[in-house]
């Protein structure tokens, strides 16, 4: 059996890799995506006894709601409503929130059923050491 000089292959990959050369690949990763995916990562939700123990500001309140646009779409949750409040509190320069009151609401001019919450966006000083 023949065997084919090594010259040849590499030198036909070097020719397949130069006629891809060419071509460009466009992604949506950037930084800003990555910020905005793992902001709500940067707001701790605390619970009402904690406030107590905890030097804060109260930066002001918000409001985030959760949607079910259509049939096919999973009903409104908890969570949901919960990130998007988070990441409203991060874009106050928050680091805490302390979710008040959420209402289920029927049928909208958008949603076919909503929960919309609503709580406090904090400022959470850091612990002296």
């Amino acid at each position: 059996m023949r065997r084919l000089p090594l010259a040849l292959p590499l030198s036909l990959c070097l020719t397949l890799l130069t006629g891809c050369s060419y071509f460009s690949v466009h992604t949506n990763i950037d930084k800003e995506n990555f910020t905005e995916y793992f902001k709500p990562g940067s707001v701790a939700l605390v619970e009402k006894a904690q406030l107590e123990d905890l030097n804060y500001q109260v930066l002001g309140t918000v409001e985030a709601e959760s949607c079910q646009a259509d049939a096919d779409q999973p009903v409104p949750n908890l969570g949901d409503a919960r990130t998007e409040a988070r990441r409203k509190v991060a874009d106050m320069g928050g680091n805490g929130l302390l979710m008040g009151k959420c209402v289920t609401l029927a049928q909208t001019a958008d949603c076919l059923s909503s929960l919309l919450c609503y709580g406090q966006a904090l400022k959470v000083a850091e612990p002296a050491q």
